[in-house]
């Protein structure tokens, strides 16, 4: 009886030990910045390479990746080559093409957050791009393709979310960037600046130099113009 007891209760301290391990303090971001650069470098605060039903890892890299014409040229956070980011390297026939890498994030317990999301931002620069696909994993459960962007989406980096709203009170929700590479080596897939946080969104233009700027929109959907009014011209 005592030895069963003894079991029960040491069962109890590894899944409250399990429940401490996850991120309780939001809004939680991560800008990559205490990882070490390298291949695939050093990952830290919990994330992970998913060592199965994958083909590559996600590296962490700063001041552009190595093939031209593809990869951002530095991060989101600070618009600057000294900045981390994430990103899946195409080149070579290992990694391309129509090759994975799945990146996980440490668990998040969202079961104080009343309007739960989830913001990140993307780069897919190259003329063989492949696709970013946001998956789920609760608790166990994986849900996969709840948000998804494919081929070439320019030079900039842009910024994607997820309503987490269909998992609030999850205690145990870590979220998948799952990348596929594209036809070739011009498809370098970036990842930066991942939020988890209560969010009432206001979708528009945030960026000040804009034509349509909007001081009270905290999700970019990609609608800024650079448009001048009639007879005027914006000068470089």
């Amino acid at each position: 009886m005592l030895r069963s007891l003894c079991v029960s209760l040491s069962g109890l301290f590894l899944l409250s030990s399990a429940g401490a391990q996850c991120v309780t303090a939001f809004p939680s971001n991560e800008a990559f910045t205490g990882f070490t650069v390298g291949t695939p470098g050093t990952l830290v605060n919990n994330w992970a390479n998913i060592t199965s039903g994958d083909d590559l890892d996600w590296w962490v890299d700063k001041n552009g990746t190595p093939t031209a014409l593809t990869g951002p040229i530095g991060d989101h956070t600070v618009n600057a080559t000294s900045g981390n980011y994430m990103y899946v390297e195409a080149t070579g026939a290992l990694n391309s093409p129509n090759k994975s890498a799945i990146l996980e994030s440490p668990c998040y317990n969202i079961s104080a957050l009343s309007s739960p999301y989830l913001t990140f931002w993307y780069h897919l620069h190259g003329s063989q791009q492949g696709a970013l696909y946001v998956d789920i994993n609760a608790n166990g459960t994986i849900t996969t393709n709840l948000w998804s962007i494919s081929g070439n989406q320019g030079l900039l980096w842009k910024q994607g979310w997820l309503n987490l709203a269909p998992w609030a009170g999850q205690t145990n929700l870590r979220i998948r960037f799952r990348a596929v590479t594209g036809s070739g080596e011009l498809s370098d897939i970036g990842l930066d600046d991942v939020a988890v946080r209560n969010l009432t969104p206001v979708f528009g233009c945030n960026e000040a130099t804009a034509a349509n700027y909007n001081s009270s929109v905290n999700i970019n959907n990609g609608t800024c113009s650079y448009a001048c009014p009639a007879g005027q011209n914006r000068v470089k």
